[in-house]
């Protein structure tokens, strides 16, 4: 299994999955051109990509996706009921097979077990993905304000998280930004914090040592030093984790 992340962030979010004979996309928030550059970047194939999962409709999700349906070769459409009612029509029309999923609700992805969970998102219908086979568990996790705890058992003990840890809170409220973003990004309804993410990874991983692609951290409202900083005072053992960072640029590959 390997696991390749495109990009990361609030300018464009795009993972792409390699296992066996499956090549799968997570999110197509990036231009097509830019999504085709990169695979060619890792020496892989964008045509070879049939099948795409998308987790919410908002904008650096979905910007490449009209394109990737019009030129690419996705086949398949996974995403939830709202949503699909939340894109555009002239998006949804170019949809070959489309597929709705639910939180809680697992399938059979050839041999793979999908299980869609609820994020606590201000979309229609968000969803994150445990994607496991009988060697390996990925879990992809980005764009939530928080987990509920009854989602632990699911989520406990995968070999990558690819995990949001989105901004240092002093640092967002000290921005020039408008306070009612602040208060967005910040709520239930937004995005994991520096010391949110680290705490949950410290509740997941137990009694073995994960890898954790570190996902759409904010440009201006966060830096890697704030999130070691964070992981150190969160971890009962900050050695249980290897850690990657994701962005626009670096493209981080990880190989189960």
């Amino acid at each position: 299994m390997e696991v390749f992340v495109l990009a990361s962030g609030s300018k464009g979010n795009v993972t792409y999955l390699k296992v066996e004979d499956i090549r799968l996309f997570i999110d197509a928030g990036i231009s097509y051109q830019k999504m085709k550059q990169k695979m060619a970047d890792y020496g892989e194939n964008i045509f070879d990509v049939k099948s795409l999962f998308i987790t919410h409709e908002h904008h650096d999700h979905t910007m490449g996706l009209k394109m990737l349906l019009k030129y690419g070769a996705i086949e398949d459409v996974y995403l939830t009921k709202g949503t699909l009612n939340a894109l555009p029509l002239d998006i949804v029309s170019e949809f070959h097979q489309t597929h709705i999923i639910e939180a809680d609700q697992p399938f059979l992805f050839g041999s793979l077990k999908v299980t869609p969970f609820m994020i606590s998102h201000d979309a229609k219908e968000p969803v994150g993905f445990v994607i496991e086979n009988d060697e390996h568990k990925i879990v992809h996790l980005t764009d939530s304000g928080y987990v509920d705890q009854t989602y632990y058992p699911l989520l406990k003990n995968a070999d990558l998280y690819v995990l949001e840890a989105n901004h240092n809170p002093f640092t967002l409220f000290q921005s020039a930004r408008p306070f009612l973003l602040k208060k967005r990004i910040a709520s239930e309804k937004g995005h994991l914090s520096n010391e949110d993410a680290c705490y949950l990874m410290n509740q997941l991983i137990q009694g073995r040592v994960s890898k954790w692609v570190v996902a759409h951290i904010s440009e201006d409202c966060n830096a890697i030093d704030d999130i070691e900083e964070a992981i150190v005072k969160a971890f009962d053992d900050p050695t249980k984790v290897e850690v990657f960072y994701a962005s626009q640029e670096s493209l981080p590959v990880i190989k189960l």
